[in-house]
Formats: C-alpha cells, structure tokens, sequence
C-alpha cells in the first residue's frame, strides 16, 4: 500500500469554532442540514469545580481495517490502496445504510438523494467524487493536492492531513508509541495533566470519559 494518510488533530488548540465543519461543508455543497463530514463534540469530564471540557472535531478516520467496506454488499466503499484514504462510489452505492451501521465514528450519512457520503480527505470536491482521483501521494508529488478544507480554515491550527510518517512528527512521543502499537486507528487524547496530542482518531478519549 502506499503510504496512508489521515488527519492530526490537537484539542489544546481547538477552540470549538465550528469553522472545521463549515468549510467542509461549503467546499464539497453538502447539505446546510444534517449532512456533517466533519462535526466538533464537546466532551466533559468531572463535577464542579473540577470540571473540564475538551472540544472534539471528528470526521470519518479512514481505518486501517474499515468496517464499513467489510459490510457494503456492491463494493461501493474503497480502502485505496494507494493512499488509504476511504471512498464511497456513488455509482456503486445503493443506499442500504450497512455502511453507516458499521462506523463507529457515524461518519457515512445519507444525502438527500439517498445514497451514502462521507470525508474523502478532499481527494476532490463534492459527495462521492474523490472515489476515481489520483493518489493523494502522487498529488502531493506533482504539486496538486489539495489541502483539506477543514485544514484549511481551523484557526487554532488544532487540525493537520497528509501522510501518517509526516503527522507522527507533530505528535506527542507517547501518541506516536500508541499508533505504532496499534494502527487500527487511534491515538489518543486526554485532558489535564497527562494531555497528549494524537492523530486519526480520539475513540480512547470517549471511552474513558
């Protein structure tokens, strides 16, 4: 497989802004409604005074062994090769939800026109459209790929993509020992003093809360 990639995200620099899921949004013509790709949950921790509050932005993780392309009947769901990154075809899709059973993240959603649709790490723009695109690592290699949406627009700089052996850069020593012990998905976050910065996924952090 080529080489995956997948999101960096850090809650010490997520303020809760929204403005991750808005571009989103606005760059791929989702609907305004209940079609979230990316979304921000607040998760609590404790009682007053000791009360704490981590903003989460969440999008599909694109797992190593992704559930919801082991359940799709028509082979509409892709784990690609190439970059990792996974895809719905639209073309292929039938709308039969298995998809969005399956994730445990409730990243596949329908659109109104009642086929399944989810983060594509902005391969291409709209719902269904990056299922056929170039590698994101050859993108990269010609100079033409293009930058996430929610990346593009996160103010706290809290949000990050691009290949896994560049983003474990930007991680705690103690995430990257994590997701080199298992690359399912996760690596996590915590708050208060023990916080560490993870990247692909924060399901350790929603577990424990």
């Amino acid at each position: 497989m080529g080489e995956q990639w997948g999101f960096y995200f850090d809650p010490d620099s997520c303020m809760g802004c929204n403005a991750c899921s808005i571009a989103c949004k606005n760059r791929h013509d989702t609907d305004a409604g209940h079609v979230d790709w990316r979304r921000v949950e607040t998760v609590s921790e404790g009682a007053f005074p000791d009360y704490e509050e981590t903003n989460i932005s969440l999008s599909c993780m694109h797992c190593e062994d992704a559930p919801c392309e082991e359940v799709c009947p028509t082979g509409a769901i892709e784990k690609r090769e190439s970059d990792g990154i996974v895809t719905i075809d639209q073309d292929k899709c039938i709308g039969c939800g298995y998809c969005g059973w399956a994730c445990p993240y409730g990243a596949p959603q329908y659109g109104d026109d009642g086929l399944m649709q989810k983060c594509n790490l902005c391969l291409d723009k709209g719902p269904g459209s990056g299922a056929d695109a170039p590698s994101k690592n050859e993108q990269q290699a010609n100079g033409e790929a293009l930058e996430p949406a929610c990346v593009d627009e996160c103010v706290g700089d809290a949000l990050d993509a691009g290949p896994v052996g560049e983003l474990l850069d930007r991680a705690s020593q103690e995430a990257a020992e994590r997701f080199e012990q298992n690359r399912t998905n996760v690596i996590i976050d915590s708050t208060g003093e023990n916080s560490v910065t993870g990247m692909q996924g924060v399901r350790q952090a929603t577990e424990d809360s």
